[in-house]
């Protein structure tokens, strides 16, 4: 499971650092993100472009001896496709003009700050689309360069055909008729492949899939050797692509030579599941992608129903795990019977997935609800046992607008999250996505009235990480995340709804019920904890924030050694006064500070100046580019002067052993901590814990 990072890389190319770091705390208190790098003059800039991979570049007509243009022109000289925003003093349609003339993407007042976040904006939607587009065309490209292989080492005769005239094929299709090598085909009209007394039915074929070029058709007819002799072979028609271009693919087996069945049976083994006999999951992803085609192309409806059994953990305690995979097979034989017409797959555990097409949304909910219903009262003989089953479905659909077959999947398996939590967690209900509840689920009212119950209730979830100490393993250090239940949807993190709790007047009453349950969690453990809490920027400024914080410590019996507060660094910069003196009141009772997502700002270090922080989490941002070598000796510096400096250092998301090796070899960090070393738990756990 990966972290979602949404850091915009930021290039400032400007005459004043001052106006900067005005801009960064603009983009910072709208909410975004950002890591930012100043270019005062030119050499700066090639420096910057030479060694970043930047996402964004704000550009003032002139920065120190450089200019927009001269700016463009280096962009031009590398490379770089890096959209720009020209900030002008001036702002009129000759300007505007021009600037898009040069190359620039956006032109803004440079004291404009609301125009400035609107083409950013614009700008960062771009950027959304383009990475979708890059990343298809590489899963795309690399696809083909399996398919072509694939191709090369089939024992089937194979070729691509585009206007009737053949552009690729396989040796095993060019021995067929004769051809010494596939490249003498190039350009060979396919009828040339085909005896004369087949030609008016292969022009019959070729007219239908001109009109309808997404079927699969196939001919049998006689196959034309270059010596004029003819041979028996079936010819099968299937859309494809070649080198990014639509075309059709032809697979022609001979008749002597035809292995068709057992291939086909072969593949099939490979998508089945050996429980229960279904298909697997990766083939219920490809029905589902050509659902997903098919929607868009032709608007037809597909739901998506993701089944899961309900406390299949105690079916697998009370039965063992044979009887549980008798379970298993019994609902899988129910199901293959019950869902006629659908596609049908087990794509995980106990968990099951039907797609379906269907006329509407109520037709696709009567069915959900048949399948529920019939399973509850399925009850399986197994091991002399009447298995009580019951199952919690959700359903999503495959729409015109779907953006992905993962995307769908992921609908259904939340909806179906939901409907496990409802009768009091005990599932056998059904949850239907109704793209309406993302809109209000996301509203500020809505936000507002869960943490106002969240508190009343004391339901927030707590999430506690590790931090893998390179010096000391015996040292347990975990970070806390807090999250906010929904009825309906998966929990929401704290970025979601803190905006909202600041609006309301909440963040504060937030962040002393975190300070407080975590530490009372840290209290009760066996072994010596070290909390690493996340306070907002909004209750920074609360009074009397730090001293009741000192008695939390207290009446957890925590020392202040145990507890290290963190907050932002653009909470720190936007809340500068208040943070210093927090800062102080906490370090006199010996608790540690630490500043995270550091090293985002165009000089991060003069923070010092005025907050005493005792570490520093560097922006997540910096572990994925470390495979960029310019990218990785800037890092390096950056953490060697935080070492200098006398904090201590912390490299969050950590994602693969790769990084984690690189991350080793660099030198100077304190602590590691990611998804690939441990995932959030639910409660405090060390080694010594599990052990015992």
């Amino acid at each position: 499971m990966n972290y979602a990072l949404d850091t915009l890389r930021l290039l400032i190319a400007h005459d004043s650092q001052d106006e900067a770091e005005q801009l960064m705390n603009t983009l910072r208190n709208a909410g975004r993100a950002t890591r930012a790098q100043l270019a005062l003059g030119e050499d700066d800039l090639v420096r910057a472009l030479k060694g970043g991979a930047w996402e964004l570049m704000l550009c003032r007509p002139t920065f120190g001896d450089g200019s927009f243009e001269s700016a463009m022109a280096h962009l031009n000289r590398l490379g770089k496709a890096l959209p720009v925003i020209l900030l002008s003093d001036d702002y009129n349609a000759e300007i505007v003009r021009n600037a898009y003339k040069a190359g620039a993407r956006a032109v803004a007042p440079k004291d404009d700050r609301e125009m400035l976040m609107q083409c950013v904006d614009r700008l960062m939607e771009f950027l959304r689309l383009r990475k979708e587009l890059q990343h298809s065309e590489i899963t795309r490209h690399e696809a083909e360069k399996r398919l072509s292989q694939l191709m090369d080492q089939s024992r089937d005769a194979i070729a691509y055909v585009l206007d009737g005239m053949h552009i690729h094929a396989n040796d095993n299709y060019a021995r067929m008729f004769g051809y010494d090598s596939a490249e003498e085909l190039a350009g060979v009209p396919i009828m040339d492949m085909v005896s004369a007394s087949d030609h008016d039915r292969l022009k019959k074929l070729l007219r239908s899939r001109a009109e309808n070029a997404s079927q699969t058709n196939e001919l049998e007819c006689r196959g034309v050797h270059t010596d004029n002799s003819e041979f028996d072979a079936t010819f099968v028609f299937s859309p494809s692509t070649y080198d990014g271009e639509a075309c059709t693919q032809i697979v022609i087996r001979a008749a002597s030579l035809d292995e068709s069945a057992l291939q086909e049976r072969l593949h099939e083994i490979s998508q089945t599941d050996q429980v229960t006999g279904l298909y697997s999951r990766t083939w219920f992803m490809d029905q589902l992608d050509q659902a997903v085609a098919e929607a868009a192309r032709q608007g037809q409806l597909a739901a998506v129903l993701y089944l899961r059994l309900d406390g299949f953990e105690q079916h697998q305690s009370s039965l063992g795990m044979e009887g549980a995979d008798d379970v298993l097979r019994a609902v899988a034989d129910w199901l293959r019977e019950h869902c006629a017409g659908g596609k049908l797959a087990r794509v995980d555990g106990e968990d099951f997935a039907l797609l379906k097409p269907v006329n509407d949304l109520d037709e696709a909910g009567q069915l959900a609800e048949e399948l529920r219903a019939g399973i509850e009262t399925l009850m399986p003989e197994v091991a002399s046992r009447t298995a009580h089953v019951t199952a919690s479905l959700g359903l999503a659909f495959a729409r015109e607008d779907a953006r992905s077959s993962q995307d769908i999947l992921t609908k259904a398996l939340k909806c179906c999250n939901q409907a496990q939590r409802e009768n009091n967690e005990q599932g056998n209900a059904i949850k239907i996505h109704d793209p309406m509840d993302d809109v209000a689920a996301g509203s500020s009212e809505a936000i507002a009235l869960s943490i106002r119950q969240a508190l009343e209730k004391g339901s927030f979830r707590l999430k506690y990480q590790p931090l893998m100490s390179l010096e000391d393993e015996n040292e347990h250090v975990f970070e806390v995340f807090v999250h906010m239940p929904q009825k309906q949807g998966d929990d929401l993190a704290a970025a979601d709804f803190m905006p909202t709790a600041a609006e309301q007047g909440l963040a504060g009453k937030v962040d002393r019920w975190v300070v407080l349950n975590a530490m009372r969690a840290a209290a009760a453990h066996e072994q010596k904890i070290t909390l690493l809490v996340n306070l907002s920027g909004y209750s920074l400024g609360e009074p009397g924030l730090a001293e009741w914080l000192t008695k939390a410590m207290r009446a957890a019996k925590l020392s202040g050694e145990q507890v290290i507060f963190q907050f932002s660094e653009g909470d720190a910069v936007n809340y500068l006064k208040q943070a210093a003196a927090f800062a102080e009141a906490v370090r006199k009772q010996g608790c540690g500070l630490s500043i995270s997502r550091f090293g985002g700002g165009l000089d991060p270090f003069k923070l010092f100046e005025h907050i005493p922080a005792t570490m520093v989490k560097f922006e997540g941002s910096f572990t994925q580019e470390l495979s960029k070598a310019e990218s990785r000796e800037r890092f390096a510096e950056i953490i060697q002067q935080a070492r200098d400096s006398g904090r201590r250092t912390l490299v969050g998301f950590v994602e693969s052993a790769a990084q984690m090796q690189t991350l080793w070899s660099l030198g100077g960090v304190d602590y590691l901590q990611g998804y690939y070393l441990q995932a959030p738990m639910d409660r405090l756990e060390t080694a010594e814990s599990v052990d015992s």
